[in-house]
């Protein structure tokens, strides 16, 4: 059941012994209600920050101000939609972010306890029951085995968690859809370092040197990398650093050489039904609808992008 406040609550259907319709449309609690209502959740030792699109729940006394790093992704991804021409629309619900104060309070949260792929190398998620963005401010993130980038900070965490929040509240991705992992990771990770560019990539830094990785990586995968991580997941379980570069390695390239046809394959992602699943075989031919079947010469395409 989805509630005024945009989370999604379980409720078994035999407990629904009388029930009938009070309303055509659901309206949404106020922000201020939504406010009051985290306060109240967390306590003393945590503020609620409000801006423009979020309401921010950080420590009390923190001294870092996380609620700009969340606006300007939206202002970004905002943008991005907008000169590519995707259909987006405002956000139903105030966006809740929630710093917490250590990796300890993170792991205790409702979010990360019935998160199935939770494992100790998570640094920050977004919940779409709870339509939460969660990490916590320690900036003691320098040991991320399964990241795909050495060193990450609290913000670029943020950023990239933040991104997946925006894509699913305005409808550039499903909330409830099975969106392939390649294409919403790639996407978050374009938004990391920000303000999104492709000029980045042919800069020094912040970027230089995940694009050197990258194109070490992409030079040692075997052929039929790219169909592997369109038509399946599974590279993100079994190589997660290999599969998130991959994918940040594709989704930049597509998007900046074959934009027509970037977006196109946008389109058929939006429209996929929710709470269904997405079969490998419709993940192929959806793609290759979009781009062609010449899977070995978009490898090389991608390959030789990065690397220039």
């Amino acid at each position: 059941m989805l509630s005024r406040d945009g989370s999604v609550k379980r409720i078994p259907r035999a407990l629904a012994s009388d029930f009938r319709t009070t309303s055509d449309t659901l309206v949404p609690l106020p922000v201020h209600a939504v406010r009051s209502q985290l306060q109240r959740e967390f306590g003393p030792e945590y503020r609620v920050v409000s801006t423009t699109h979020y309401l921010v729940v950080e420590p009390a006394d923190a001294t870092t101000q996380w609620s700009p790093v969340f606006e300007s992704v939206f202002r970004e991804a905002w943008q991005f939609a907008a000169q590519r021409k995707l259909p987006v629309t405002k956000p139903v619900f105030a966006l809740v972010a929630v710093v917490y104060r250590d990796r300890k309070a993170f792991e205790n949260s409702p979010e990360v306890r019935r998160c199935k792929s939770y494992s100790s190398q998570v640094l920050g998620l977004y919940d779409p029951l709870s339509n939460r963005c969660l990490t916590f401010g320690q900036q003691a993130f320098s040991k991320s085995v399964g990241s795909a980038v050495t060193l990450e900070s609290t913000k670029n965490v943020l950023r990239h968690e933040a991104f997946h929040q925006f894509a699913a509240n305005t409808g550039l991705q499903g909330r409830f859809t099975d969106t392939p992992s390649w294409l919403a990771e790639g996407m978050a990770m374009m938004f990391e370092s920000g303000p999104w560019d492709v000029a980045q990539l042919r800069s020094s830094d912040p970027d230089e040197s995940l694009r050197k990785i990258t194109v070490q990586m992409l030079s040692q995968l075997p052929s039929g990398w790219l169909q592997n991580i369109v038509g399946s997941d599974s590279l993100f379980e079994l190589q997660p650093r290999n599969a998130y570069l991959a994918s940040w390695a594709t989704v930049c390239y597509l998007s900046d050489r074959q934009l027509s046809q970037f977006v196109t394959y946008l389109r058929y992602i939006q429209k996929q039904p929710p709470f269904q699943s997405y079969s490998s075989a419709a993940r192929i031919k959806d793609f290759e609808a979009s781009f062609g079947r010449s899977w070995e010469k978009l490898e090389r395409n991608i390959l030789q992008y990065i690397n220039r």
